[in-house]
């Protein structure tokens, strides 16, 4: 018998990796743990406020720098696609308390870089001004990004004003430091010592985290962004999507002025920026398997059963989860994508490797590497970098979701409520442009928007309407308006 994690590994006929539990069960597991999150015995706050992680045996809190800026911007990122996924709305409040905590512990508005989050801090106090790996004073321009865009996007939850102000102030600092950049020097320096604005380390690849954010302003009609958003897209596709210098992520890793390090975390979210706006990139099919295959070739472990997986970087050179997952989602749109089978064979193989983290109790535990690795869980990691990966593979086949619940499984735009009853799901949009795939439990009978009768088609064209997949019950719906009605 053969162990992950105290799981027994399953096998189909063909000796290949199963799911020891459906990924459906995997979401509820890891997402209920947050729900009832411990509390500190200090000061009362959730674990998530203050640390990055925390061991299993037995269940306590980490001493490692915490990483608030770039974990409560997975946590927003969660929060979009689990709560269309399960209606679960004690999860606003979770996000609002993160991201309230994060701007009352911005930089002080004297500072160079004022007014801006912390991408690290001490663990345990919940008072943020960094820490090592970044040294106190410090932050990291991408996950200021991170958190100007998770402002933005809860502002379209929401539609509080303060949210997007809090993340428009976030790109004016942003686009006001923008530096033209080169081999050595990203448009924006990894961190920074934002009292002085002394670059500590100059180069991070990840700057699609900048474009990003700049696209959601420039589509919520601030065009004077778009000169800062073409100088950073124009450095990635110069240089970290030719020479494939891919680093610069992780807090907690030591300064790395050579640009030795490598990581999977840049190169993959910049493929998931492709493969969402291919229609921009006339080449997204190729530059998208050059990512995938530098990773399955850098980073990418001996495969498992037909599973592949996924090492976080080359300075922290472990098989993780939620790397894993991520490697498995952009496999699953790219395969979706274009109808390639042998992507969606590494998607699902890698997806039911991950599984193996997630543990009936909650926990979900980093990687599988003694002594730490098997006992330690990350918020990212663990959570908000490893749910939302499992709920993009689900969309991206609906098969592999639950056939006895109803789920929105994927919205390309901001759900702001919605609520599930038999037979009956209502749900409002933050605007009309976009679409919706569910899988239900039943045929609809009649779908409204806006009141008014939405037309079944019998295709996926971009005109408004509803079309049924072949999976059952699997729904694409283009509204072409906000509200939304489905009824049995």
């Amino acid at each position: 018998m053969i162990y992950i994690n105290g799981h027994e590994i399953v096998l189909d006929d063909h000796e290949r990796l199963e799911a020891w539990t459906g990924y459906g069960r995997i979401v509820k597991l890891a997402m209920d743990f947050i729900r009832t999150c411990p509390t500190d015995v200090h000061n009362d706050l959730p674990w998530y406020l203050l640390y990055s992680c925390f061991w299993t045996d037995p269940i306590r809190p980490t001493d490692w720098p915490d990483n608030p800026a770039g974990k409560f911007a997975w946590a927003i990122t969660t929060l979009l696609k689990y709560y269309p996924y399960s209606g679960k709305q004690d999860l606003l409040g979770i996000g609002a308390a993160m991201l309230e905590h994060l701007w009352k512990n911005r930089t002080p508005d004297n500072y160079n870089w004022s007014g801006v989050p912390y991408a690290s801090a001490h663990p345990g106090s919940g008072i943020y001004f960094g820490a090592r790996a970044d040294g106190e004073y410090v932050s990291e321009p991408d996950k200021i990004a991170q958190a100007g865009k998770a402002y933005i996007d809860f502002y379209k939850i929401t539609e509080e004003k303060r949210y997007l102000e809090w993340g428009e102030h976030c790109a004016a600092v942003l686009a006001e430091k923008l530096q033209q950049g080169d081999t050595k020097h990203s448009p924006l320096p990894f961190r920074v010592d934002v009292r002085n604005g002394q670059v500590i380390e100059a180069y991070t690849a990840h700057m699609i985290a900048v474009v990003w954010l700049f696209d959601d302003l420039i589509e919520l009609g601030m065009k004077r962004y778009r000169h800062a958003r073409e100088l950073v897209w124009k450095w990635i596709k110069a240089f970290p999507l030719q020479n494939n210098i891919w680093k610069g992520y992780f807090e907690d890793i030591r300064l790395d002025v050579e640009n030795q390090n490598r990581d999977q975390l840049s190169p993959m979210e910049t493929a998931r920026y492709l493969l969402e706006h291919r229609d921009q990139f006339p080449e997204w099919q190729t530059t998208v398997v050059n990512l995938i295959e530098w990773v399955r070739s850098t980073l990418g472990a001996q495969p498992f059963f037909s599973a592949i997986p996924i090492h976080e970087q080359k300075f922290c050179y472990f098989v993780m989860g939620s790397h894993t997952a991520r490697f498995a989602s952009i496999c699953a749109l790219f395969a979706e994508l274009t109808g390639d089978t042998a992507y969606q064979e590494t998607a699902i193989r890698s997806f039911n490797w991950a599984t193996y983290m997630a543990n009936t109790d909650g926990t979900v535990t980093v990687g599988i590497d003694r002594p730490d690795y098997y006992n330690q869980c990350w918020f990212t990691d663990g959570y908000f970098d490893y749910v939302p990966h499992f709920i993009d593979g689900m969309a991206s086949y609906p098969q592999l979701a639950p056939d006895d619940e109803d789920h929105i499984l994927r919205s390309t735009s901001v759900i702001q409520h919605i609520s599930y009853e038999p037979n009956h799901i209502q749900y409002r949009c933050f605007n009309s442009v976009g679409y919706q795939r569910l899988r239900l439990t039943f045929l609809p009978k009649n779908i409204k928007v806006d009141n008014k009768t939405l037309p079944r088609k019998a295709n996926n064209d971009r005109n408004p309407g509803w079309s049924v997949g072949k999976v059952p019950f699997t729904l694409d719906i283009i509204p072409g308006g906000r509200e939304v009605l489905i009824e049995g």
